[in-house]
């Protein structure tokens, strides 16, 4: 999913989709503050949804001496350690400080959630599961119409942003419990 593919979306949904499409194909600069709006939006929307609601994560092989690995040799920024294993695979113990961990020496995998980077118009988003453009749209137009003072309509994009976020979670179908015989 592409960062343009949601600012469209989310124009579309506040009904300024015409002018922002004529100035995401180059066309005209009329709406070039309304795609900087909505950019801004888009970072915040993929911020948050990584930080609150559906975790990002990742996986580093690091090769130590020390057994200690800092937050800074990781590919991407940190959030929450979730787990360290070795080299064969197999689940390590492992301390966390303010700027590095402390586990056992040797080629380490550490698990991780992280916050993305900010994007540019021509980026795209790190959700390739659970997020939907519908779902970013809807984000991004609850940011837009708060921004704007327009916080009526603003509320209305929250609550779908929230049921579309809800959604996301829900991935199994619910189980059933068979009726109970009484004998």
């Amino acid at each position: 999913m592409t960062v343009k593919e949601c600012i469209a979306a989310a124009a579309v949904e506040l009904g300024i989709g015409d002018e922002v499409r004529d100035c995401l194909d180059g066309v005209s600069s009329t709406a070039s503050g309304d795609v900087k709006n909505l950019l801004q939006c888009f970072n915040l929307v993929e911020n948050e949804l990584a930080l609150d609601y559906l975790p990002l994560l990742a996986e580093d092989t690091l090769e130590t001496d020390t057994g200690t690995v800092r937050y800074s040799e990781l590919s991407r920024a940190v959030v929450r350690v979730i787990g360290v294993r070795d080299q064969a695979g197999n689940d390590v113990a492992y301390q966390l400080f303010p700027d590095f961990l402390k586990a056992q020496a040797g080629t380490l995998t550490v698990r991780y959630s992280y916050t993305p980077t900010p994007k540019t118009l021509s980026g795209k988003s790190d959700y390739t599961l659970y997020a939907s453009v519908r779902l970013f749209a809807y984000g991004m137009a609850a940011e837009y119409a708060a921004a704007t003072g327009q916080y009526e309509a603003a509320a209305v994009w929250d609550k779908k942003y929230k049921a579309a976020i809800t959604a996301a979670y829900r991935t199994n179908k619910a189980k059933k419990i068979r009726a109970r015989r009484w004998v």
